[in-house]
């Protein structure tokens, strides 16, 4: 967060910016106020901060003199003028001084913000380079070691070895002397110089709303972390197998299990009896008690992706953990959901059933709700038709399927938001309804033809 100093010899001036400008949004926090020149002065002395909004006329020091100072010594402060009309002329000195611009009163709050942006392109170009977490979650994907091990170090990890943990809660969890970090909605990550205190992470699970807790078992160099990473979030989702399970260190490969063997010949073939058999086995805790949320994600998709078992396989597709999770309360209900869909016949719309008043409402609500953690049987439950129906209904009146649709709304909203606005990466990424950061930057390469850092570069303040 930038720190920003507000001095203005009329306090009024400086609680009206505190609460109309969305600090935050920007990246920034009022770190330091003050209502005369030598207060000003002391703080920017003292512990210079990134940015400093400044009344020309104060007591003790003017707003021209305090710019002369951070000018003279060099310590790099952003500045921006506040002055009355009658020190117009006044406030144009200060540009000398390398200030940004100037706000004539009454403030006009829009103007301040276009400074505050402009300042902080200017602390990006010649601040000492910091690695974000937006920055450190790519190297993670990208396999970027040097990168990762640069933002560890910033964060005081600097041993080659670490461990990772993650969550499913909806705050992160206290965990002393590890480093937390957001990776989407309601999921966090912490790396670690040691390992992890059970005990303390079982109180912390019993004491939050913690739906899971993910302990990667062994310890990981950074040219291991994406897929040590991938793996530990994975274990975090457990309890959607085994809702008792609130800490989860092992994830297993069922690849070769049995059962799992004989459904996979079973879908080959669409052999749909065989397959409804097998899945009613698998209900069995004891069947399913080895298998993990991946096998979970993989069932469903070998399923969902054969066209000789269900119609419009691609509208159901879910891509993420957290999806499945919001999808279905557990494993057994999603076994029970897939049961259900293979049973069922489809059952043809007349022509006059396909309706553009319904077409329109559904996509009304997608470009509402967007930002949300829509799927396609929770707009079906909203306009009260069957999956399938919408499905057809999308095709034939759009062209396209519901996914697809979604998904382009969403990369839509995200061009807008990297376009405009300062907001990271991540944030993007939660506003714009996409689960999984990860999943956020393939899927907006696969649409642009550029990772959100690169748009984001090339396209600035164009749109």
């Amino acid at each position: 967060m930038y720190q920003v100093l507000l001095a203005d010899d009329e306090q009024s001036i400086v609680d009206s910016m505190i609460h109309h400008i969305p600090w935050q949004q920007y990246g920034m926090q009022v770190a330091y106020t003050a209502t005369t020149g030598k207060q000003a002065y002391d703080i920017l002395k003292n512990t210079p901060p990134h940015i400093a909004i400044l009344d020309i006329r104060m007591p003790g020091y003017s707003g021209l003199e305090l710019c002369r100072m951070v000018s003279q010594e060099g310590l790099g402060t952003q500045i921006i003028i506040i002055s009355g009309y009658a020190e117009f002329s006044y406030a144009q000195k200060a540009i000398q001084y390398g200030v940004l611009g100037y706000c004539l009163k009454p403030v006009e709050y829009s103007e301040v913000v276009g400074l505050l942006l402009k300042a902080v392109r200017n602390l990006q170009q010649h601040l000492p380079s910091r690695i974000t977490s937006d920055d450190f979650l790519d190297a993670i994907e990208d396999n970027d070691t040097p990168k990762i091990t640069q933002y560890l170090g910033e964060h005081g990890i600097l041993q080659d070895i670490c461990y990772f943990a993650s969550s499913v809660s909806d705050v992160p969890l206290q965990i002393p002397d590890a480093l937390s970090f957001r990776i989407g909605p309601s999921q966090y990550g912490y790396i670690s110089q040691g390992t992890y205190d059970r005990k303390l992470l079982q109180e912390s699970a019993c004491s939050q709303k913690v739906y899971g807790i993910g302990l990667y078992p062994y310890p990981v160099m950074a040219k291991d972390f994406k897929a040590a990473f991938y793996k530990c979030i994975a274990m975090a989702y457990h309890f959607f197998l085994e809702p008792a399970c609130k800490i989860c260190d092992s994830l297993h490969d069922n690849s070769f299990h049995p059962l799992m063997q004989q459904i996979q010949s079973a879908i080959s073939f669409s052999d749909k009896d065989r397959l409804c058999e097998l899945l009613g086995q698998l209900k069995d805790k004891d069947c399913h008690r080895n298998f993990s949320i991946q096998d979970a994600g993989s069932l469903y998709h070998m399923i969902l992706s054969n066209p000789q078992l269900l119609a419009d396989p691609q509208d159901y597709i879910l891509y993420g953990y957290r999806q499945l999770v919001h999808e279905y309360t557990s494993f057994t209900d999603m076994l029970d959901s897939l049961l259900q869909l293979l049973n069922t016949t489809p059952d043809p719309q007349e022509e006059s059933d396909l309706s553009n008043v319904y077409f329109l409402k559904i996509v009304k609500y997608i470009n509402t709700f967007y930002y949300e953690n829509i799927t396609l049987k929770d707009v079906a439950r909203i306009v009260s038709l069957n999956p399938n129906y919408i499905s057809q209904l999308f095709k034939k009146s759009a062209g396209t399927t519901f996914s697809h649709y979604l998904t382009n709304q969403r990369i839509t909203q995200a061009k807008k938001l990297l376009t405009t606005t300062d907001i990271s990466i991540n944030e993007v990424s939660l506003k714009t309804g996409f689960n999984d950061y990860f999943y956020f930057l393939k899927t907006f390469k696969k649409y642009t033809g550029h990772t959100p850092s690169e748009y984001r570069t090339t396209y600035y303040g164009q749109n």
